[in-house]
């Protein structure tokens, strides 16, 4: 699974990359039609906006592999010295803190996909572009938000049962 995580996650960050310069390119596009040349295309700004939504829901599903979202220190553990007990509450509070993203992730995930389907029969006002390609952005982010979450409750597992305190993953690796 490992593996397959890695592949996920380097796919999933290629893909926010091409949409952020997708993004980048229509808001220039957008700025220097209607300020340079007084002519704006009417359709910019809804793409942009549709291109943001998937790039921040991209973003947040990397960021709940590389456990940066939704994190609430509750014990700081760079103290010095730190206990292995105070090692093994911290494992185990972030073993809860993903239990309950996976939860959130898994209902988001049953709701994004009724709502995907709504959005078939609806067309964005300027642009044309069906809506449950729009929509289709809650899925996707919310089955890699599960499959980020399951492994990251893997991981700790592994920690508990070694009675070590690692943190996984580290920011820049999977």
């Amino acid at each position: 699974m490992a593996k397959f995580v890695h592949v996920l996650l380097k796919v999933q960050e290629a893909l926010g990359v091409v949409l952020f310069i997708g993004l980048t390119a229509v808001v220039t596009l957008q700025i220097v039609s209607r300020f340079v040349f007084h002519s704006p295309y009417i359709w910019s700004e809804e793409v942009a906006r549709f291109l943001f939504f998937w790039v921040a829901l991209t973003g947040a599903s990397i960021s709940v592999r590389l456990r940066r979202h939704f994190v609430i220190d509750v014990i700081q553990m760079a103290a010095v010295g730190g206990s292995a007990r105070m090692a093994r509450l911290q494992t185990w509070l972030r073993l809860f803190g993903d239990v309950a993203i996976l939860g959130f992730s898994i209902l988001l995930l049953v709701l994004g996909w009724e709502y995907t389907g709504l959005g078939t029969f609806r067309v964005g006002t300027n642009s044309e572009i069906n809506m449950s390609l729009v929509y289709a952005a809650i899925p996707f982010a919310a089955g890699t938000m599960v499959t980020y979450s399951v492994a990251n409750i893997i991981e700790t597992l592994k920690d508990l049962r070694s009675d070590g305190h690692v943190d996984h993953p580290k920011e820049g690796s999977t």
